[in-house]
């Protein structure tokens, strides 16, 4: 059964020296009405899902058999941080008379991903991911599993952050993107897109635990992941990983280089891909994949934590029929 991307959207910070303007015009995004108490993260969510679908944030949700095989899932990381110091902040000095009632819906990790499945119509499920990092691969990992599984035709899979409010010193930065998955030959939803950007061929999750044992399982993962790649006679490799976690994103790309060797397949493209920053939190894997969906052609994206979670995507062409996951 094969899984294709029929639709791509993206919102992204960029580091600007000594740029003080707000880099996101919500109204531009999602016009003028309806998104005022809305969290930041919430707001980047919308603009990427809708994109990715092609609709207008007014346009009327889905409803019938269409809005019951339709399913959201998103991954984050900080998405609801800054509003849980705010609202730390003002219960400790103002007490409850400090909280607006019109932004306690915030205070939940799931409100981006409810809002954009409200506004969509979604009744399949909305599911929210949280794992440092590696959540928004992982969200079309879990999208991917449930349209190969028959719990729905069509899955939007996102990621949506807002980085801590010291985000100019960390390197981090806010952003959100989505993909839109449907199965080869069924009705493409609300996306419409005239053509699929990518098959997903695969994909898998895995810990890497410190010390020995963590060897072990980066020998074992890597020799996973390059079997995505098996008979694609050549695939991109593109390693994202934050600062902290530099040096065993450098293990895993040079434990998969040498893997895909074994295998026979060479990496493409090394000086174009390679280790990339994840300086959009859970979000930088989602937008990688975005930007090498559109590029076509066979692709390896990993996602690597601090912690030593590690989640692997494989891509090929939009007519490629995809294994099933691992």
């Amino acid at each position: 059964m094969s899984v294709q991307i029929i639709g791509a959207g993206a919102v992204a910070e960029e580091p600007r020296p000594g740029g003080c303007d707000p880099w996101f015009d919500p109204a531009a995004h999602l016009g003028r009405r309806g998104w005022k108490y809305l969290t930041p993260a919430t707001r980047y969510l919308l603009a990427a899902g809708n994109e990715a679908l092609g609709r207008r944030h007014d346009d009327p949700p889905l409803t019938g058999t269409a809005a019951e095989r339709f399913g959201v899932v998103t991954g984050t990381q900080y998405a609801i941080a800054r509003v849980h110091h705010r609202m730390n902040s003002v219960l400790s000095t103002e007490g409850v008379h400090g909280i607006s009632p019109a932004e306690v819906p915030g205070f939940s990790m799931n409100t981006p991903g409810s809002q954009l499945a409200i506004s969509t119509g979604a009744r399949a499920f909305s599911v929210t991911l949280t794992n440092p990092v590696t959540a928004g691969l992982e969200a079309v990992q879990f999208a991917v599993t449930a349209l190969r599984t028959g719990r729905a035709d069509t899955v939007v899979a996102a990621a949506t952050d807002q980085a801590p409010e010291d985000h100019g010193g960390s390197g981090e930065y806010d952003a959100a993107a989505a993909v839109v998955l449907s199965v080869r030959g069924r009705t493409p939803g609300p996306a419409g897109a005239a053509r699929p950007l990518a098959t997903v061929t695969g994909g898998l999750s895995r810990f890497l635990p410190p010390g020995p044992a963590g060897d072990a399982a980066l020998a074992a993962s890597a020799a996973r992941v390059a079997a995505l790649a098996r008979g694609t006679g050549g695939v991109r490799l593109a390693v994202g990983a934050p600062p902290a976690a530099a040096p065993l994103a450098t293990a895993v790309h040079d434990a998969v280089t040498k893997a895909l060797a074994d295998d026979g397949t060479p990496v493409r493209d090394p000086a174009a891909c390679g280790i990339r920053p994840a300086r959009h939190c859970a979000a930088s894997g989602l937008l990688d994949l975005v930007t090498l969906a559109r590029a076509g052609g066979p692709a390896l994206l990993l996602s690597i934590s601090e912690l030593g979670h590690l989640t692997a995507i494989g891509l090929h062409s939009a007519d490629t029929v995809g294994s099933e996951f691992i």
